[in-house]
């Protein structure tokens, strides 16, 4: 990959963690039970620090884009998965305002959403190369690591509450 190429992919991805924080951090206070509440409310932080290690990631050079222009919602299959699961993403529909069902969004996000964006991750992980991509292959690292436990989290509360 050349500095566009990743830069792009990485700013794809902050797209991603962005969008999750949000809403997942919107709608964790009116999730039930409240062990959905507690793991959207935890998975929306941890959305937030990844989001901020991917931002230092991004190159800041005169003739490249800016980090708005690289902060964009992919297309492919994340993008898909990523608005099927919070469709509200893109849309400045506020938070929500009523008690809903956390059940089916732990379920979704742990067993389909976060598979993909673990795929991402390692995808970007395999392509770095050790003389130009130490830094990448460090901070992909860490929230490959950090993706995964929180998966593993709603997994094992979308066991005990189905």
């Amino acid at each position: 990959m050349n500095l566009l190429e990743s830069a792009q992919r990485l700013g794809a991805l902050r797209a991603v963690e962005l969008a999750c924080f949000r809403r997942l951090g919107e709608r964790s206070a009116w999730l039930e039970p409240a062990g959905c509440a507690r793991w959207a409310g935890s998975a929306s932080r941890a959305h937030s620090w990844r989001a901020s290690l991917i931002e230092e990631l991004l190159p800041v050079s005169v003739g490249l884009p800016s980090f708005e222009e690289l902060t964009v919602i992919p297309g492919g299959a994340l993008g898909d998965e990523l608005g099927r699961i919070l469709p509200e993403i893109g849309l400045d529909s506020g938070p929500a305002t009523t008690a809903e069902d956390g059940r089916e969004l732990v379920v979704a996000m742990a067993l389909g959403l976060y598979p993909r964006l673990v795929g991402e991750y390692t995808s970007l992980l395999q392509l770095c190369t050790p003389a130009c991509d130490g830094a990448v292959a460090r901070i992909m690292t860490r929230a490959l690591g950090d993706l995964e436990t929180v998966r593993a989290e709603g997994v094992e509360l979308s066991s005990r509450t189905s």
